[in-house]
């Protein structure tokens, strides 16, 4: 059974899309489907290619399009029956085919292998498949062939159009007997066939489905015809689909942590598909999304209740542990100091007193070092100040009591000069404690701290937390904390040993806002936003990703903010620092609606739409980046030390197949280019690594010779001076590093469209 590391159901944010965890899970319970039915497949020669958003998300995602949350494959129909044969011997146990043929009112000409068929709470299937419960698999599509004949072609989609519309009637009191009766004999003539009148309406539809089913076959054997799925693409939406050959050659595609088939042409497919398919767009409507959720309402209305879910707890006061700082502590210490000193000047029970004063001292020294550290200044003094105790005790001890009134002078020298160091170190001095959960967040606030602990009263912490993965049943499995991860200049402080409640700091910056309520991971309990809001005057939450901007009118991104919008960290603090005021009205609307009209009020003082800073953080990376490949400098620095603007130039295993030729001949525009601009333009060069893993494909497609006419380019641009070959360097960091993005629309470009960077796309 398939398998995933624990950081794959982390929340994240895929091309400005916020993907929750719930989502991350369904498309490993997808992809765990998926991987048994490519397994059977290699095993019985059956050849099956991606389809629709799954392969446009291969293509340009790598994966799942973001914002999609369903999986796609299509077979030619011979295919198609072949897998019907042996796959329901051959899935796992639990794991169902669901058709026309064995499910009731399913009327899709389509077959979908699920999980399991129906809803699912048992501890053995949430421990085996990533703790989701609902539905889940992936759908079938069968491919026909379309006559070569446009009119012939046309007068079968216009008859299956026309059974479907009298199949579909049925039982809908729709129709009149009569022309019922009538519309079946026209069927009969047209079809040549005797249609059982006898049978229940429910029965008489799927015979009439059945008769569709066998239009749609018809055209088997004309090898002129291109391949389609008929219903509904062909007889409702007039598509032509694709001629046979594009589905003779598949490649195998990374998908996540799995791979797929694709269609060797899927270049020119998604062309027809999508024109640009490159460019990301994003529909308003929701399409059912999530899937999952319609499964959940059906679910709670039949238990009568509602799933856990995190509800507005309304406005809670904020408990009082001001006793518990240190700063209220240290006044006390100080205060009963002075009452003792009183005493101790006024000869009263003097040996006790001072027995006292220097417990007192003690104690305000042990606190201090608890919370500000062992070698604060002040504990110092207080070690002094128990020296002169302690002499001045054994000197009363002598004299009866009587104590010289110069010694207690020295004494309350040594008071007051702690009362004072202790006002102006601790007393009137501000804190900031910064929580961030994990390294690799740390960019999101590292501009802020930046901007506290430049401020001259204040002191800064930083305390990285821990956090657990969870198991299916909410418990808590292996503890992650990685310091590596954060720059070394941070300094770290260790958060078993930081006293928060001692600390009460003015400001506490948080970025894990969901306490309890995420599905994957959580951090330590004590840390949940209900529990450090009471430590505490200001509790500040900042996301630790950035979005691209969307309005509450888009439906998929609206829905998704229930996972990290309507959570208690929101709620609880008492500032939420979003990228922009667009978003600030969205999150007013989002916990609006959650809440109560009646609480608009709070969220419009309470969010601010102050910007991202993250976005700080972005304007450097590309520098940064750059220092880092040292090997490229030489290339890329111009004579005064300034950079050289880098263009990326891609070249996708698609585009060689498709344009073969001119895709050699741009090959070799970019080097004459390169070689006549390298005073203000360096070319790097990035090879699409598919190109490697499916050589015989391409060979297959291109033929042998094209193939090494390509590889003599590309070994004189890797041991040439003027071109920058980027073989191991990792798409992310070209997309920082480089200045502009030119090669035939991929994955890649849309990562420099994404960070709004000059995109061209050739002109082949």
């Amino acid at each position: 059974m398939l398998r995933f590391e624990n950081s794959f159901y982390e929340n994240e944010v895929r091309d400005g899309f916020f993907v929750p965890a719930m989502i991350k899970k369904a498309w490993a319970a997808e992809l765990t489907v998926m991987y048994e039915v490519d397994k059977i497949c290699r095993k019985h020669n059956i050849n099956y290619f991606a389809d629709w958003g799954t392969m446009l998300g291969a293509v340009r995602h790598g994966g799942f399009i973001p914002w999609d949350d369903d999986f796609d494959i299509m077979m030619r129909r011979r295919d198609y029956e072949h897998f019907l044969r042996v796959a329901a011997k051959e899935l796992p146990e639990g794991f169902a085919i669901l058709n026309m043929d064995n499910t009731e009112n399913f009327w899709y000409f389509l077959s979908r292998v699920v999980l399991r068929p129906q809803i699912c709470f048992e501890e053995e299937h949430l421990r085996q498949f990533h703790g989701f419960p609902y539905i889940v698999g992936i759908d079938i599509f069968i491919l026909d062939t379309l006559s070569a004949d446009l009119q012939e072609e046309e007068q079968r989609d216009t008859v299956i159009e026309y059974i479907l519309a009298l199949a579909d009637s049925l039982g809908a009191e729709k129709m009149s007997p009569e022309k019922k009766e009538s519309a079946l004999c026209r069927i009969e003539q047209i079809c040549r066939v005797n249609i059982d009148r006898s049978l229940p309406e429910s029965e008489l539809k799927m015979q009439l489905y059945q008769l569709v089913r066998k239009l749609m076959v018809i055209f088997e054997d004309d090898r002129e015809g291109n391949y389609a799925q008929l219903i509904p693409h062909v007889v409702y939406r007039g598509n032509t689909g694709f001629p046979q050959n594009y589905y003779q050659a598949g490649i195998r595609i990374p998908f996540e942590n799995i791979e797929i088939m694709l269609p060797v042409r899927y270049e020119a497919m998604l062309q027809k598909k999508y024109g640009n398919y490159m460019r990301l767009v994003r529909n308003k409507a929701g399409h059912n999304y999530p899937f999952f959720q319609s499964q959940k309402e059906q679910f709670e209305k039949i238990l009568g209740y509602q799933l856990p879910r995190y509800k507005y707890p309304g406005i809670c006061p904020r408990q009082n542990t001001i006793e518990r700082s240190c700063k209220y502590q240290v006044r006390e210490y100080l205060r009963r100091l002075d009452q003792l000193h009183e005493r101790i000047r006024g000869g009263s029970h003097v040996l006790e007193n001072l027995i006292q004063a220097q417990e007192n001292a003690i104690a305000m020294g042990n606190m201090i070092e608890q919370v500000k550290g062992e070698n604060h200044s002040v504990i110092r003094e207080l070690e002094q100040y128990c020296e002169a105790v302690f002499a001045l005790y054994h000197e009363a001890v002598r004299e009866n009591g009587v104590i010289p009134e110069e010694k207690i002078k020295v004494l309350q020298r040594l008071k007051s000069q702690i009362e004072s160091d202790a006002n102006e170190l601790i007393l009137i001095r501000k804190e900031a404690v910064f929580l961030p959960f994990s390294g690799k967040y740390w960019e999101a606030l590292h501009s802020v701290w930046e901007a506290v602990e430049a401020e001259p009263d204040w002191d800064v912490y930083v305390v990285p937390l821990p956090y657990y993965y969870k198991e299916y049943d909410g418990s808590f499995l292996d503890m992650v904390y990685d310091l590596s991860e954060y720059p070394q200049n941070i300094p770290l402080a260790d958060y078993e040993k930081f006293d928060l409640a001692g600390h009460h700091p003015e400001v506490i910056f948080i970025q894990n806002p969901y306490d309890e309520w995420d599905s994957a991971t959580s951090i330590p309990k004590e840390y949940y936003s209900s529990a450090i809001r009471n430590y505490t005057e200001q509790l500040v939450y900042i996301p630790c990703f950035e979005l691209e901007e969307f309005e509450k009118e888009n439906e998929r991104e609206y829905w998704n903010m229930s996972y990290y919008c309507t959570v208690p960290g929101v709620v609880n603090a008492d500032w939420v620092f979003v990228q922009s005021q667009n978003m600030k009205r969205v999150y007013v609307d989002k916990l609006t609606d959650f809440a109560g009209e009646e609480t608009r009020e709070i969220w419009q003082k309470k969010i601010v739409g102050i910007g991202s800073p993250l976005s700080d953080d972005k304007r450097q990376a590309a520098d940064s980046a750059v220092k880092v490949l040292q090997k490229w400098e030489k290339m890329i620095l111009k004579p005064d030390g300034q950079r050289k603007k880098l263009l990326l130039f891609y070249v996708s295993m698609s585009a060689l197949i498709q344009y073969q030729q001119k895709m050699l001949e741009k090959i070799n525009d970019v080097l004459s280019v390169a070689s006549g601009s390298d005073e203000e333009v360096v070319f790097v060069w990035k090879e699409d690594p598919l190109i490697n893993l499916n050589e015989k494909a391409i060979v297959k497609e291109t033929g042998k010779a094209l193939y090494e006419e390509y590889q003599t380019l590309r070994e004189k641009i890797m041991t040439g001076h003027t071109v920058i070959y980027a073989e191991h360097v990792e798409e992310a960091a070209l997309a920082a590093l480089c200045d502009g993005y030119y090669g035939v629309s991929s994955a890649l470009g849309n990562a420099f469209q994404v960070s709004h960077k000059p995109v061209m796309i050739c002109d082949l």
